[in-house]
């Protein structure tokens, strides 16, 4: 197995980092290449192939055996110091609330939509796929309701008054995520300092509310989008704290591997995680020249998000359920091949999109990343906008100039098209192990099963690199 993954990993090297000098600008999304990008499209495709063709020869079984943790060390870690984080966490969330109703009203330099947008949704989120799950302790919620549990002479930790119904897992997330996802990419103007105040602690006391009511664990769980995101992209991570025989340690494994052991989502958790790609998908799709020339509105002249909510909003919910329509099609015609059973297979193999959502998450957000980090700095400088130099940043002044650079452009690029080709083949080699799970008539049908979800994986990453070639407007 390790020689085979080695050529596959060389061919799909050689493929991806092969290509064309390409000059490139900026656009509010990432860049417009202005020469053919065939090469990139067709390299990116393919790779996906080979690796396919490579694990095709490669039992299930192995996979799952190669994937058990390598290393395990004592980690020891103090209550009191998560009990600590946590508060600081909460006092953070209040300031930063703060802010935005008290601070500049420029959002460039206001910390609360840095932190909510780019430190938040997009490092926060890429960092649970290398460090595992530590949104457990630094939500802003477990302080204060672990708090106000002791004032009432509870338990810290517990369930609530009312017991939550284990069959609506998933859909409260679902709906949550989707005002999420409108509030950033259709709302008239998401990072205004005061209008993201106004909903970040209306966001945040629902769920008080929420976890008061059912209990911390069984809402967050059930219910917070974030939550449930968070835990599973955490599976991705190389690391993760476990119990084992009583005591707490810090496991090793190769990326990805707990996804090979972990439990199959419900349904409704299984559309929320699609729900995630989708919303990503769509964000790189709503500013192409193609969505806006599709929906009557001049590219070069984009009037503002007021002439495109109503599409915006339809074309949200579309691309959520056009995707799930894929995927369930590629399940059904997989499962009918291999004579398997539908609904587990749907539930077990989108733990398989898990890698992809990640390479999409990091490839779309990289430049914003890279270029609101900087602004973040500015904004955590001066957080209220008095004039204030907490960090000793006065003189700092954020630069653009890695993106002037054909050279450093074309870098980068090249880094957003491996990230994606490496997230798929991550996602066909978790897809190829997870069907060890499910119960075939021989290894013939197993293999069968795979064709159809193989054959997704590559049109969604020749989609994915047409984005990122994709010129943009607005």
């Amino acid at each position: 197995m390790p020689r085979q993954l080695l050529l596959g990993m060389g061919l799909i090297l050689a493929v991806v980092l092969y290509g064309t000098a390409a000059w490139a600008h900026t656009a509010e999304r990432g860049f417009i290449l202005l020469l053919p990008t065939e090469y990139y499209l067709l390299g990116g495709t393919l790779s996906v192939a080979v690796s396919f063709a490579v694990l095709i020869v490669v039992a299930p079984r192995r996979i799952v055996e190669r994937a058990a943790p390598r290393l395990t060390l004592p980690w020891p870690r103090a209550a009191w110091l998560d009990d600590g984080i946590a508060a600081l966490s909460f006092m953070m969330f209040a300031f930063l609330i703060y802010c935005g109703v008290e601070g500049t009203r420029d959002p460039l330099t206001n910390p609360l939509p840095q932190a909510v947008w780019t430190i938040g949704w997009v490092g926060v989120t890429i960092l649970h796929a290398v460090l595992g799950n530590f949104w457990t302790v630094l939500n802003p919620w477990r302080f204060p309701v672990r708090l106000l549990r002791r004032a009432a002479g509870l338990t810290a930790v517990g369930d609530g008054p009312i017991s939550l119904p284990a069959r609506i897992t998933g859909w409260p997330a679902i709906a949550f995520f989707l005002a999420i996802a409108w509030f950033e990419l259709v709302d008239l103007a998401p990072d205004d300092p005061d209008r993201l105040a106004v909903a970040a602690a209306g966001y945040w006391l629902i769920h008080l509310l929420g976890v008061l009511t059912f209990g911390e664990a069984r809402w967050l769980n059930a219910a917070e989008p974030l939550t449930i995101l968070f835990r599973y992209l955490a599976l991705i991570a190389p690391v993760a704290v476990e119990r084992r025989d009583g005591n707490r340690c810090l496991s090793f494994a190769w990326p990805g591997a707990r996804i090979l052991q972990a439990e199959a989502p419900p349904v409704p958790v299984a559309l929320f995680l699609l729900l995630t790609l989708a919303t990503v998908s769509f964000d790189g799709l709503n500013m192409t020249f193609w969505w806006l020339g599709l929906n009557g509105i001049n590219p070069l002249e984009f009037p503002g998000r007021s002439a495109v909510t109503g599409v915006n909003s339809v074309g949200l919910a579309a691309a959520w359920i056009a995707l799930a329509a894929l995927y369930g099609a590629a399940v059904w015609l997989g499962q009918k091949l291999g004579r398997g059973e539908f609904l587990t297979a749907f539930r077990l193999f989108v733990l398989s999109i898990l890698p992809i959502s990640l390479a999409y998450h990091l490839s779309h957000y990289l430049t914003v990343l890279m270029v609101n980090g900087q602004w973040a700095l500015v904004a955590a400088n001066d957080p209220l906008g008095r004039g204030a130099n907490l960090l000793g940043l006065e003189s700092f002044r954020v630069t653009t100039s890695f993106l002037n650079v054909a050279e450093d452009v074309e870098r980068l690029w090249q880094f957003q098209v491996a990230v994606i080709v490496l997230g798929h083949i991550l996602a066909v080699v978790l897809a190829h192990g997870l069907s060890a799970r499910l119960t075939y008539r021989t290894q013939r049908f197993q293999t069968l099963d795979q064709f159809p979800m193989a054959l997704l994986m590559i049109l969604y990453t020749l989609f994915g690199l047409w984005l990122l070639s994709s010129p943009t407007g607005g």
